[in-house]
């Protein structure tokens, strides 16, 4: 038998429930996130070694002695205009640049021009 008590405490448990489903769907990985590397060779090598994959975290990316904090990540889907302010090999410098995903490709461009990665599995 169901009472007032039992009825509120279905209806709190089916809230939070949703509430969280909702949160988690909203706080999801960008598609950038993951280890990426010219061939997929480079993706055993280890961040001691200049020839390391490049580490994507949501909030910014490691790659031998690089290591970068993203000050502003804007855009969508799977194109984002970034912000970053980077150690490379000590000293502290900014960085601006574009990712693209598609598939299993991800496509960095600065002013330098733009190199194609790949997903590391």
């Amino acid at each position: 038998m169901r009472t007032k008590t039992t009825t509120l405490s279905l209806a709190v448990s089916a809230l939070v429930v949703s509430s969280l489903a909702a949160l988690a769907e909203g706080t999801a990985a960008p598609a950038y996130v993951g280890t990426w590397a010219s061939d997929l060779a480079q993706c055993k090598v280890g961040q001691d070694r200049q020839e390391a994959p490049l580490v994507l975290s949501k909030d910014g990316y490691d790659q031998y002695e690089t290591h970068c904090k993203f000050t502003s990540v804007n855009g969508q889907d799977n194109e984002w205009k970034v912000k970053s302010e980077c150690t490379i090999e000590g000293t502290a410098e900014p960085y601006e640049f574009a990712l693209t995903v598609s598939g299993d490709t991800l496509t960095v461009t600065d002013d330098t021009g733009s190199r194609d990665l790949l997903i590391c599995k």
